[in-house]
């Protein structure tokens, strides 16, 4: 997947950041064969779940969040035509418990939410207990309760293969929360400028640095065949396997139904 907000709206399987240490700022400068020589450490970030925009593209600099224009931003349904509205069902964010600001007759929603990027920290904070006990399933999110655990958890959220390539859209990529389980979601992003990265890359006397902000993922699916891909730059093969052995899939290149 590609690399800001309109590009990269579905919180998919993970992002990888690198970030390089220039050992001097002539590494800035050059353009050689030796510009390896000079970044002193690579750091990879597996964001599961997450893009890149949902956690890094508030931070200045990065083509992110201030990048996103309408045209890919927009989220629309099966036939092209946008949602007035985004459709939630996290149960943080449906209405009730938020109320109805937003109607969009032609597609049945009625919602707290515009169909535009949205702080997931306004309504679901850090600290909120909305994260289940060790070996609970919680399909569509828990509202805040002392039973739950801390930690402002969402709903979950699918990245799998031919629900990224149908939220892609052959490159329009405004089909994130049509073709997703957690629909509207799919638009949320935090603040993460307090993050210990973020206080130390912007600390005095801070590391040259650069961000990968123009890559998310090597190949289409979940974090198993991703790193295979980190390591290998290959998909896994399987030698002699049945030929019966394949995916069925609707018309619109999709294994399941979704609410939209």
């Amino acid at each position: 997947m590609s690399r800001h907000w309109p590009r990269r709206a579905s919180l998919a399987a993970f992002a990888v950041a690198l970030i390089g240490v220039a050992a001097t700022p002539a590494a800035t400068a050059s353009r050689g064969s030796d510009q390896l020589s000079k970044i002193n450490h690579i750091v990879v970030i597996y964001e599961e779940n997450h893009s890149f925009d949902n956690l890094y593209g508030g931070w200045e600099g990065v083509n992110g969040l201030a990048n996103a224009d309408a045209a890919h931003a927009t989220q629309v349904d099966q036939t092209g035509t946008s949602f007035g509205c985004l459709l939630q069902n996290d149960g943080n964010l449906t209405s009730p418990p938020l109320s109805v600001t937003c109607n969009d007759a032609a597609h049945g929603i009625a919602s707290h939410f515009t169909n535009n990027p949205f702080s997931i920290e306004a309504y679901i904070p850090k600290d909120a207990r909305t994260c289940p006990q060790p070996g609970v399933f919680a399909p569509n999110g828990l509202t805040p309760s002392p039973s739950n655990l801390p930690g402002g958890c969402t709903k979950d959220i699918v990245h799998r293969f031919y629900q990224e390539q149908y939220q892609l859209n052959r490159g329009a990529q405004n089909r994130y929360t049509t073709g997703s389980d957690a629909v509207g979601l799919t638009q949320g992003y935090y603040n993460t400028t307090a993050l210990p990265i973020y206080q130390y890359l912007h600390s005095g006397g801070h590391p040259h640095y650069a961000i990968a902000d123009d890559f998310f993922q090597s190949a289409f699916g979940g974090s198993f065949l991703n790193h295979q891909w980190l390591i290998a730059a290959a998909s896994p093969t399987w030698p002699g396997a049945h030929a019966a052995n394949h995916s069925i899939i609707d018309p619109n290149g999709m294994p399941t139904a979704y609410p939209l």
